[in-house]
């Protein structure tokens, strides 16, 4: 049995449409049992010491964007045992909004080896490129900085607001770390090319 811990929802993000996409997702892993839990920021400390086999982050940092007084939920004990998840073996997805207002200074975002920066605003159409497929889609289109010479980048998007980096993987330590920031919208998640490109992430992560 496969264990996936997954902290999805925030103030700009459905964590209904993270679950429908995680799941349409899952299910096309093949031959895997999976023991699928969500939890909430406050559990995140104790669920990685249960040593999940992956960890997916599709929460953004802030949870009061709005407020003039900022509160994150990453804290310096969190900070410091998620990397050591990983380090240790552990997998860990960092999906969309789970790139998004980490600290560059972080050992998440160091772990990450890159980091959301911005999206034009509202929803556009975003060209998604692999090595062997091009696909579009309506989406927020993430902007990101990304340390290229140190991971492999996997997936690229292209815009009217111009070109960026898409998706990127990694190892770390004995685990593995994948970034990937389609999609913003349910639809977006549900749409058979993410779909299928996500499951292929999930197995990538989960593949020893």
């Amino acid at each position: 049995m496969i264990k996936i811990a997954a902290l999805v929802g925030d103030y700009w993000h459905s964590g209904d449409g993270a679950k429908a996409g995680l799941e349409a997702a899952i299910k096309r892993l093949p031959n895997i049992e999976v023991n699928l839990q969500y939890l909430t920021y406050e559990e995140v400390s104790q669920v990685l010491d249960e040593q999940p086999d992956l960890f997916i982050n599709a929460k953004m940092n802030v949870l009061n964007p709005k407020d003039e007084q900022k509160i994150t939920w990453l804290n310096a004990e969190v900070d410091r045992k998620i990397v050591n998840y990983v380090n240790e073996g552990g997998s860990f997805l960092a999906w969309h909004a789970g790139m998004a207002g980490y600290p560059s200074q972080t050992n998440y975002t160091q772990m990450l080896r890159g980091s959301f920066t911005y999206h034009p605003p509202g929803l556009h159409d975003v060209t998604y490129m692999q090595k062997e497929k091009t696909f579009s889609l309506s989406d927020e289109h993430y902007f990101v900085q990304c340390d290229v010479e140190n991971t492999e980048v996997y997936l690229r998007s292209s815009g009217e607001a111009g070109d960026s980096i898409a998706g990127w993987q990694h190892s770390f330590g004995k685990g593995k770390v994948c970034c990937f920031t389609p999609a913003h919208t349910k639809e977006g998640m549900l749409d058979e090319n993410i779909s299928w490109l996500l499951a292929e992430k999930l197995n990538w992560m989960l593949t020893r």
